[in-house]
């Protein structure tokens, strides 16, 4: 995987691409960056979890969907079927300790078998913005990258750290990230999910990936620089 922006980069991309107020950024309005962020280690972004910075940057991010979404519902108390697009790893989900065992490169096999262990930790910031939301009538629909044969570790994980959802969207068998990238994946999984009816009122993931090509109202960006992913 390839390693994100530095998060000062991120901030003023996110900014120059959606001029609007805080708290609302459409997702149609997001675009992947021009050209790949500079790379970084696994290493070097795992630290920067730990900094006052991505705390600070996250619990903004993750206050931020709170509160569109409690303005969204007072706003428009008729529109029914309101819904949350969520991404997992590192938006739910926690693997810092994998990426600590194996800080040198992202392998595949490696991240797999740390998958069926189904014991990453919730981040415990999102994982309470999304039990709010599902009590305040918000579906809560899980879109990931992960590939279906993962499914069943994938539930088991979210099931042992008490993250209620509604659906599950992964990649289908066959489909990698060069076949359809995740960006086309995520995009197809949320107008999916309009289609049926609902609102998607914020979509919340740490990649641009997660958040481009619309079908939702506001969306949030949280902070990563251990990879980059198309």
């Amino acid at each position: 995987m390839k390693a994100t922006y530095s998060n000062l980069i991120i901030t003023l991309t996110i900014a120059l691409l959606c001029m609007h107020p805080a708290g609302a950024c459409p997702s149609d309005e997001i675009k992947m960056p021009a050209v790949d962020p500079p790379e970084l280690s696994i290493a070097s972004g795992l630290a920067f979890t730990h900094t006052a910075q991505y705390n600070g940057e996250f619990s903004a991010a993750v206050d931020s969907a709170k509160q569109f979404c409690a303005k969204y519902k007072r706003q428009h108390p008729d529109v029914k079927s309101l819904a949350i697009v969520s991404d997992i790893d590192e938006t739910i989900v926690d693997n810092r300790e994998e990426y600590a065992a194996h800080p040198d490169k992202f392998v595949w096999s490696e991240f797999e078998a740390w998958l069926k262990q189904a014991r990453a930790p919730a981040l415990k910031k999102t994982a309470a913005f999304l039990k709010w939301a599902r009590k305040e009538g918000f579906a809560i629909m899980l879109v990931t990258g992960r590939p279906e044969p993962d499914r069943i570790y994938t539930i088991e994980n979210l099931v042992h750290d008490g993250i209620a959802y509604d659906a599950l969207y992964m990649r289908p068998n066959g489909a990698d990230v060069d076949s359809i990238p995740a960006q086309v994946f995520k995009t197809g999984a949320r107008k999916s999910i309009a289609d049926m009816g609902f609102t998607v009122v914020v979509n919340i993931g740490d990649q641009f990936s997660d958040l481009v090509g619309g079908h939702s109202i506001d969306c949030e960006k949280l902070p990563n620089k251990m990879y980059f992913i198309k």
